[in-house]
Parts: C-alpha cells; structure tokens; sequence
C-alpha cells in the first residue's frame, strides 16, 4: 500500500479515537453540570425554610405556571457603555482627551 495512503488511514484511526474519547468526555461534563445545577436548585429552595405544606404549594404552582421564575435581566446597554468607559470624550483623531485638571498644568 502506499505510504501516503497508509498514514492518512492511519491518521483517520486516531481522529476517530479521539472524536469518541472527546464525546465521552463531553457526555460526563455536561452530567455533572446538570448535577450540579440540580443541586443548586435544591439549595435554593431549601434556603427559603418552607414547611412541608408551603413547599408543595410552591412546586405546583411552578409546576402548573402560577408562579413564573424569570432569569435575571441584561444590563441596559448605557449601563454597560459607561462601566467599559466609553463615556470618555475623545477627540478628532479618537484619542481620549485629558481631563480638564491635567490640560491646565501641560
């Protein structure tokens, strides 16, 4: 066989092992995240020291929709604007300007 033929297969042998190392791998990272996630939640509720009575209200009424649980919202984007620092004056050429305290001792 060729050997440019032979180490290409070659070459395919191990690309595979490796897919299949890498998809195992990723199969237990994404187990243990959602472990950890679910624990996460446990901790959450448990934190709120509901009698037995109230947490069951509590996981129906989120089980059926009475209770709506939203993700934290994203920044307004000025708000991210300014903690970057793009609220700096700039001048023509883009640079930043000096404040007006450092121009006067120049």
């Amino acid at each position: 066989m060729n050997k440019k033929l032979s180490r290409l297969i070659e070459d395919e042998e191990i690309t595979m092992a490796k897919i299949e190392e890498l998809q195992k791998h990723l199969k237990d990272v994404r187990a243990a995240r959602k472990q950890e996630e679910d624990q996460e939640i446990v901790r959450s509720v448990r934190a709120r020291k509901l009698g037995s009575r109230a947490l069951l209200e509590l996981l129906e009424g989120i089980q059926d929709g009475r209770i709506v649980i939203e993700p934290p919202s994203e920044p307004e984007p000025n708000e991210t604007a300014i903690e970057e620092g793009q609220d700096k004056k700039t001048n023509k050429k883009g640079a930043v300007d000096a404040p007006e305290s450092e121009k006067n001792h120049e």
